[in-house]
């Protein structure tokens, strides 16, 4: 036998390879296993979906995004686009654009030559818009504004001249009421979001001459996104469309779908806080989500079939995109608020992907290993939660700081700067500097959260490491709200002992 430490032997005394080079070899497997892998992810994520024959479906459910085409920002100087909010896109290839910096609403050319803008309205006291917001083009031509501050929706014609004022018949629910999206069905009813008073953000329908019709909805804070459905906190855009009504639910980061009568049909998960909506002529549904900086497009059966843009200052990057429209060449015009202009996008010309079909044994393993590693995968997977102190201290006093020290996958987060002070302390026998782990936040994160939110450096932070765990634990019920309104899960001790631990806090005593 060769007496040299790197040979084993085997039961029956004979002579093995080396053990240093098995395990080089064990460890390139794993690394060709888990590149194999990584690839397989990119693959499904950029195609929707497996790189194995007759999984999800074949060539033809690709989906290519769209591709930025250029910018519109005039006109020149003073008078150049400031932080456009609504946009939409008439018959005749005018586009109007809300600014409610200017307080006025301009008007481009599709190939973005700038035309004309106007403010000027006659309402009272009132000669002009301050803060106009969204903007649609009615059937017959007529441009439709509504402005926050005015609390009111005027009437143009397509060269800006002021026309009327849409509103409830009953003075007082006129006094009130505030509209923020619009939209037509393909009878010409009007179709707007109030959300006048704090405890009803409700759709209200006009006929053509503007008589109320219907109502429906109602106000609710969800935590969950199936939560309280038919109601709205700040829905954004509306879309109606072959017997369908699609609103953008913002602040409870969904899209709510119904039938022209208000019944409730379904919910569309969306990646962030949708704003402004629209669907194209194969019923694909298009959505600017302010929080994500990017635009979603949804199929007929809501499920996400491609993103577009991304947070940033360059070509085709957004910051704050708040809406949307597409004309009819398919061409889609997005509100890029903080980068002060108006982006264009188009489909690139479609070109059919080829299917390759395995042939030999080796190439259908190559293409059936990914497979073998999505179980590895989920057990691998480990889940991260923000929490703060108040919390932990109420979770200790139900019993369950033990159950969270049991689960040694998960991860429990507190900012950097605030982890010496749970250093040396223990809670029911559990060593909080053990238990938790500091993390570094970004200060240009936090400093733009708090200019954009009005929270404090310590909430911000805190809120910006969430929205990287998508998970924060808190006692304090107005921090939690606002994590939700940034897509943010948010559990106080309660929901986190029944909806996470799998228990309650009645039973763990």
């Amino acid at each position: 036998m060769v007496n040299d430490p790197t040979y084993e032997s085997d039961p029956f005394g004979r002579s093995n390879a080396p053990a240093s080079r098995r395990k080089i070899v064990a460890l390139l497997v794993l690394l060709a296993l888990l590149g194999t892998a990584l690839w397989a992810i990119y693959y499904h994520n950029t195609y929707r979906r497996l790189p194995v024959p007759g999984i999800g479906g074949g060539a033809e459910e690709v989906v290519t995004p769209p591709e930025y085409l250029y910018s519109i920002t005039g006109p020149e100087g003073d008078g150049a686009l400031s932080e456009p909010l609504g946009v939409d896109v008439s018959a005749e290839g005018l586009v109007y654009v809300t600014d409610p910096t200017a307080g006025e609403v301009k008007v481009y050319t599709v190939e973005g030559e700038y035309r004309f803008s106007f403010s000027g309205i006659n309402d009272e006291d009132a000669t002009s818009l301050v803060t106009p917001v969204y903007v649609e083009v009615a059937p017959n031509g007529e441009v439709y504004v509504t402005d926050r501050r005015h609390r009111s929706l005027y009437v143009f014609s397509p060269s800006g001249e002021y026309l009327r004022k849409v509103e409830p018949a009953d003075a007082e629910e006129a006094r009130i009421w505030a509209p923020l999206a619009i939209a037509f069905d393909d009878a010409g009813n009007l179709w707007v979001s109030d959300v006048g008073r704090n405890d009803l953000h409700q759709i209200i329908v006009f006929d053509p001459q503007g008589v109320e019709i219907r109502r429906f909805g109602g106000f609710a804070a969800a935590e969950e996104i199936t939560d309280a459905p038919g109601r709205f906190y700040f829905p954004n855009g509306i879309v109606v469309r072959d017997g369908l009504v699609f609103v953008a639910d913002s602040n409870n980061r969904r899209i709510q779908v119904f039938d022209e009568t208000g019944a409730f049909e379904r919910i569309i998960r969306t990646s962030g806080i949708p704003r402004g909506i629209d669907m194209d002529g194969q019923g694909r549904l298009y959505v600017a989500d302010a929080l994500a900086h990017q635009g979603d497009i949804y199929d007929a059966a809501g499920e996400r079939i491609a993103s577009f843009g991304g947070p940033g200052v360059g070509p085709g990057q957004f910051r704050y995109t708040n809406d949307l429209a597409v004309d009819t060449r398919g061409f889609i015009f997005l509100t890029d608020r903080v980068n002060h202009q108006v982006q264009v996008w188009g489909w690139p010309d479609p070109i059919a992907p080829v299917p390759i079909v395995p042939e030999t044994p080796v190439q259908w393993a190559f293409c059936l290993s990914p497979l073998v590693l999505l179980p590895l995968l989920l057990l691998a997977r480990r889940r991260r939660f923000v929490v703060t102190e108040e919390f932990l201290e109420q979770i200790a006093a139900a019993g369950l700081i033990g159950k969270m020290a049991e689960r040694k996958r998960w991860r429990w987060i507190v900012p950097a700067e605030e982890f010496e002070r749970y250093k040396g302390r223990e809670i029911n026998g559990v060593a909080l500097g053990d238990l938790l782990t500091p993390e570094v936040y970004s200060d240009s994160d936090t400093k733009n959260l708090m200019d954009r939110s009005g929270v404090s450096h310590d909430v911000a932070a805190l809120l910006v490491l969430a929205r990287r765990a998508k998970t924060l634990c808190t006692q304090d019920p107005e921090i939690a709200r606002v994590a939700r309104a940034l897509g943010i899960d948010a559990y106080d001790a309660r929901l986190f002992a029944e909806r996470v631990l799998g228990t309650s806090p009645e039973r763990s005593r």
